[in-house]
């Protein structure tokens, strides 16, 4: 027999019968705003069958509106009103049964006190904060445990960034040294690298393919699904890429010293000596010494200005004390404050006469030469402060700021967190862009991008609207991102050319209300994207980011494998296709407790404690991977002849049980009573690549079994 037969496609149906027990686990949420409330919408899709979700939500003021139908009927008890601070509340809301506290009101002050009380009352209980403050945030990690805090307006900016430029990529994230781009695009017949190529053959060493549309028919799955995601997984291997067909990608890359920015460094002394090193090669050490001497001197100029006045105080006291005790002439003590005065602003002669015969001492005279000396040296050093201040800022302000671009620009209009974030992306994909602002609290800004100020609907033609890209429309008023979106359409409704404004909002119905009349604009809610991340972290993963493809929400998931986790153990092939997952990056622990790197893992690599794995996962994949519900693999009959060459047979026997759950015993033993044959629970992916493998060492027939 020989291996080249193809898989067979055939209907089955998942094994995702519950158990007869039934978990229950008790979540509560602090603020029913639209955050709140996307939120509960979010964390019910973890409750099904024995899986059972309760929700107890808390608000300062009775809801009178809510964004979702029947989302009162979600939670397990009504609304609690009152101060979620108070520990009488938390109490009747069931902090001593709670697996999760969820805190998101619109006043982070209040989301810390929460924090706090929460942990007061319950040392166990997961704690999910809606928080900004990055600084503050770490601190609490430290000091509460079992912390996480989210920023709800700047989880989505890549998505907001990424929707304007409308090319091919999704998202852009980095994992320490590694940058993921999410690519998705139209396969062309002059494209070799994948057109007409099996599916398969695109999980390659730095891609793994994430979604693939066919042109023919883009709004059917390929095949049968392999699990139960809606996302991934959904073709046959041996499908081969069409011409028209539009595919969905993960590509890695390791990023060079110089191009990594804002990742977190350990801190340690053997990283931070290969830091210098790196900063010495690649010239960072002068911009490093300017941007330090830059604060420095900010920070100086205030101190010592406040350290010359107390000097000058304390010498001027000095002074007098000296001349009106020590002086033999006869002087008031009016008249030695007087001279005191004189000595501290360098009028040394004029108090002791020049050539004169002086009637004080002469340690008092040395004394009185050192305080005028000294007071002299702290003025010399504040003018000369004053004046390099006064100096760079006429530089400053006599500095080119960047001009408009003509063209092929995307504009920015709203620069508070989302639209600082959603600029500073665009710097670092190299989109030129133009920022609009009512009013600019930083300055700095001015100098650092196109920018325009005054009444953003007036400042749309000042900023080349007609030839722009798009048009990000991110201010905290829907409805002036909104109007925004509606004058750009308006503007460029008589050119051929696409384009796409994008418009945030605060709610999901808005969003969707937008979409039906303005189909050409892309609208996001903040608080609907971020949801899901709230929800996903509750449950305790740390969630790293996210954005949207195929209509769906996607999740960067971090797993950090613990005992009695529902992936400890499995191989990365079970985890991909029972819970409808992608790993991206695994890192397995070393007995050094060390980690070794494994960017886009293949399928026979298994997970083990302290491991750390980094997946791609829908809301429905994060929710199965938490209640340990996998997709059954299918069944397959494996027939093995005699090789010609009987060495093989034990290389065949290694592989084997390296690609199955097989034992290495049990697989050897098949090896040496060939011909024989053998059953085995495989997944789709699984089994094409062990009938590839084995092929070469044996002659093989791998079927499916009805």
């Amino acid at each position: 027999m020989t291996g080249d037969n193809q898989l067979n496609p055939i209907t089955y149906i998942p094994d995702l019968s519950p158990s007869a027990a039934v978990h229950q686990d008790h979540f509560i949420v602090c603020g029913l705003g639209s955050l709140g409330q996307q939120i509960i919408v979010n964390l019910t899709k973890f409750s099904f069958d024995s899986f059972e979700v309760h929700i107890a939500g808390i608000n300062r003021h009775p809801v009178t509106e809510w964004e979702v139908d029947n989302l009162s009927n979600m939670l397990s008890q009504p609304p609690i009103i009152g101060d979620c601070c108070r520990d009488r509340i938390l109490q009747e809301a069931g902090i001593d049964r709670c697996r999760a506290v969820i805190i998101v009101t619109s006043d982070e002050s209040i989301n810390v006190q929460t924090a706090i009380a929460v942990r007061r009352l319950n040392p166990k209980v997961h704690i999910v904060v809606r928080s900004s403050r990055q600084g503050l945030n770490r601190l609490l990690s430290r000091q509460l445990g079992q912390f996480v805090a989210l920023d709800a307006t700047e989880l989505p900016a890549m998505t907001f960034a990424l929707a304007g430029l409308e090319d091919n990529t999704r998202s852009i994230f980095n994992i320490d040294t590694l940058q993921f781009r999410v690519v998705e695009r139209q396969i062309t017949q002059q494209d070799p690298q994948y057109c007409n190529l099996p599916v398969h053959q695109l999980h390659r060493q730095h891609v793994r393919l994430l979604n693939l549309k066919p042109f023919n028919n883009p709004h059917q799955p390929i095949g049968w699904a392999t699990t139960a995601s809606s996302m991934f997984h959904r073709w046959q291997p041996h499908v081969r890429v069409q011409a028209g067909d539009q595919v969905a990608y993960v590509e890695v890359k390791t990023l060079s010293h110089s191009q990594i920015i804002n990742q977190p460094k350990r801190a340690n002394a053997w990283s931070n000596l290969l830091q210098g090193i790196g900063d010495v090669i690649d010239g960072e050490w002068r911009r490093r010494l300017r941007a330090f001497w830059r604060r420095a001197e900010q920070q100086s100029l205030r101190r010592m200005i406040a350290i010359a006045l107390a000097t000058a105080l304390i010498l001027w006291t000095t002074g007098t004390l000296l001349l009106a005790t020590f002086s033999t002439a006869e002087i008031s003590f009016t008249k030695a404050i007087a001279l005191g005065a004189i000595l501290i602003l360098g009028g040394y002669g004029d108090v002791f006469g020049g050539f004169e015969e002086s009637q004080a001492p002469g340690w008092v005279m040395i004394v009185c030469l050192l305080i005028a000396t000294t007071s002299l040296l702290m003025v010399i050093g504040v003018l000369g402060l004053l004046a390099d201040q006064l100096i760079s800022s006429r530089f400053e302000f006599l500095q080119r700021r960047p001009k408009v671009p003509k063209e092929n620009h995307v504009i920015v209009v709203g620069l508070g967190r989302v639209g600082k974030r959603v600029t500073h992306i665009l710097q670092d994909l190299r989109q030129p862009l133009v920022a609009i602002t009512h009013h600019l609290d930083n300055p700095a800004l001015r100098n650092q991008i196109p920018l325009l100020e005054g009444p953003m609907l007036q400042q749309l033609q000042e900023a080349n609207l007609s030839t722009a890209r798009s048009v990000i429309a991110v201010t905290d008023d829907p409805v002036l991102n909104l109007e925004v979106a509606l004058i750009a359409a308006e503007t460029l409704e008589s050119q051929d050319r696409p384009f796409t404004p994008v418009i945030r909002t605060l709610s999901q119905l808005f969003s969707d209300n937008i979409k039906s009349f303005l189909p050409q604009a892309r609208s996001f809610s903040v608080y609907a994207l971020s949801a899901e991340a709230f929800a996903g972290a509750a449950f305790g993963e740390n969630i790293l980011g996210l954005f949207r493809l195929n209509q769906q929400t996607i999740l960067i998931t971090e797993y950090t494998i613990e005992h009695g986790d529902t992936l400890n153990g499995k191989p990365l092939a079970e985890i991909a296709y029972g819970y409808g997952v992608v790993p991206i990056l695994l890192r397995q622990c070393q007995p050094n407790r060390q980690y070794q790197d494994y960017p886009m893992p293949s399928d026979d690599l298994r997970v083990h404690m302290r491991d750390k794995l980094y997946v791609l996962s829908s809301i429905n994949g994060l929710r199965r991977i938490e209640r340990g519900e996998m997709t059954s693999p299918r069944q397959w009959l494996l027939e093995v002849e005699a090789p010609l060459n009987p060495n093989m047979a034990s290389e065949a026997g290694n592989l084997l049980a390296k690609l199955s759950n097989l034992e290495l015993e049990h697989c050897r033993r098949l090896m040496k009573t060939l011909p024989n044959s053998l059953q085995l629970a495989l997944y789709d992916y699984q089994a094409h690549r062990l009938m590839q493998e084995l092929k070469r060492f044996v002659p093989i027939r791998l079927s499916p079994l009805k």
